[in-house]
């Protein structure tokens, strides 16, 4: 291969790189461990939300919104599981 194919593939790769900001503002690549683990933390954060509210007195009255936030984690679960395959078929993530 000669150096401009070689320059054009690296130009490639580097624009094919997606890069996610965390809530921290830190900015890392898709599927990359410290994205998994950013999607980890939001899920711990919205299940420990919804079980606080299946405590106490309103909680009958809360079940719409416990659905919601059912709802939201199984779309980040999706979400991870989707990263997790691309961090590895790129190599970010061991097997």
């Amino acid at each position: 291969m000669n150096s401009e194919n070689l320059f054009r593939q690296f130009i490639r790769e580097s624009l094919s790189k997606e890069l996610v900001e965390l809530a921290g503002g830190e900015v890392v690549e898709y599927g990359s461990e410290k994205h998994i683990d950013e999607l980890n933390r939001m899920i711990n954060e919205l299940r420990s939300l919804k079980d606080s509210m299946k405590r106490g007195p309103q909680r009958k009255e809360l079940r719409k919104e416990m659905s919601r936030l059912q709802g939201a984690i199984e779309s980040i679960r999706f979400l991870r599981a989707k990263a997790e395959r691309k961090g590895k078929a790129s190599g970010l993530l061991k097997t």
